[in-house]
């Protein structure tokens, strides 16, 4: 195996497996790709059966192209998702493409970015945290019902039977979908997602009205003011959890667009703030610690200078790749602008923060980037701050970036945390 990066993969830190059916030089391009985002690549040509271990991939890139692929593709792993490379970009060869089920195109020459934005896209959709659905119903059957369906299909709901308990609900909690009345005592459930939809954040939310209202005229009203789907009661269980897991499918993949960063797909610095603002309201009435960790990449510029921008995008998406498998789903990460990245970690104070980032620190560093037959490695700094009392989302991140220039004043590839009215700890490189 060639390409840009070598012993990126930890025997306990690879994403799974990604099957290949290419060849040449296309094929030491998509593996490139697959080895920086830490997964492993199997050539499908050198395999029988993948539905056994120790393969069991979750995601195919077939070269449409290649000698043999197809056929190939199609006796063993045509049943899985699966990403094209073709140069051919009819109508006819798309609607080839969909009656075969292709899942994504990527169009030759392949572009990396294109490439790794797909199967990060699909990466996505297999490891993605369980939905939580708020479902707001006055009839408690209905409630019952539902809930019941949603979380047998694997989701997390919680229950209100009011759009004051929504209204406070909402305020304090994050959810990816809301599943509503139309007749409710009060407030009606058109006044409710006309409320939902007075938050800027709530704009994507998937809103489905769930009613056994019959009037077009009140159905139409529904959707104009907020509603995405409208479902009769009484509908079947099955049915229910696949429309809504249709539009939480769609959400997230429209989420993704507005709030990720293009290159990395973490959160962009506008929404990773927002996010941390949300945390730190929640840390205030639970009391839960939060840390921020603020990393930056050291002598950046001289990786671009010395071996092209191309090169040091994929150093960024490799490190962002490190944090995304390292961290916890529950904890935030976002790229801040050029290399700087940041990240929350919940539930958890500055001297534990800084612990998990100095580990992620000592792997990026052992990380062999590979040019032309040339390595070389890339470090990072990173600055570490935890929540108190009557702090801001701006206290906290300039506390982090306070320790961040610290570590840079220390020589660079080590982690120091500043905890206020303590003296700065810092986890030092080793070599």
């Amino acid at each position: 195996m060639g390409g840009l990066m070598q012993n990126a993969i930890a025997s306990d830190g690879s994403r799974g497996s990604i099957v290949i059916f290419d060849e040449g030089e296309s094929f030491s391009q998509v593996e490139a790709v697959v080895h920086e985002l830490r997964f492993i690549p199997i050539d499908g040509f050198g395999v029988e059966a993948l539905d056994e271990e120790p393969f069991q991939p979750h995601l195919v890139i077939l070269n449409g192209d290649a000698t043999g692929a197809k056929q190939k593709w199609q006796a063993i792993g045509g049943h899985l998702p699966t990403i094209k490379i073709t140069n051919d970009k009819s109508f006819d060869a798309r609607l080839q493409a969909a009656r075969e089920g292709i899942a994504g195109i990527v169009h030759a020459p392949v572009s990396s970015d294109e490439l790794t934005s797909w199967v990060r896209h699909f990466s996505t959709l297999e490891h993605a945290r369980k939905a939580h659905v708020l479902i707001v119903d006055d009839d408690c059957v209905t409630q019952e019902v539902s809930a019941q369906a949603l979380r047998q299909a694997d989701m997390t709901v919680t229950v209100v039977d009011s759009a004051q308990q929504a209204f406070s609900f909402l305020h304090a909690n994050s959810v990816d979908a809301v599943l509503l009345d139309l007749q409710m005592p009060d407030v009606d459930g058109v006044e409710l997602a006309r409320i939902i939809r007075q938050d800027q954040e709530n704009l994507s939310l998937p809103i489905i009205f769930l009613s056994s209202e019959r009037d077009p005229s009140r159905q139409l009203q529904a959707r104009r003011f907020g509603g995405d789907d409208f479902i009769l009661k009484p509908v079947a269980p099955s049915r229910l959890c696949q429309i809504v897991e249709m539009r939480l499918q769609r959400a997230g993949a429209l989420k993704s667009l507005i709030e990720r960063d293009s290159l990395t797909g973490l959160l962009n610095h506008g929404r990773f703030h927002a996010h941390l603002e949300h945390e730190i309201e929640r840390s205030r009435r639970t009391r839960a610690k939060i840390s921020v960790a603020l990393i930056d990449l050291d002598h950046f510029k001289s990786v671009n200078d010395t071996y092209g921008h191309q090169v040091g995008d994929r150093v960024i998406r490799s490190l962002a790749t490190l944090l995304t498998n390292a961290l916890r789903k529950t904890d935030l990460i976002g790229r801040l602008g050029g290399e700087e990245f940041g990240a929350v970690l919940l539930d958890t104070d500055a001297e534990a923060a800084a612990q998990v980032i100095d580990r992620i620190r000592e792997t990026f560093e052992k990380t062999d980037f590979e040019v032309d037959d040339v390595a070389f490695n890339v470090s990072f700094s990173a600055g570490i701050s935890d929540f108190s009392k009557g702090m801001s989302a701006t206290d906290l991140v300039k506390l982090a970036d306070a320790a961040l220039y610290e570590a840079k004043a220390r020589g660079r590839r080590r982690t120091v945390t500043d905890m206020m009215n303590k003296p700065p700890v810092c986890l030092k490189a080793t070599a």
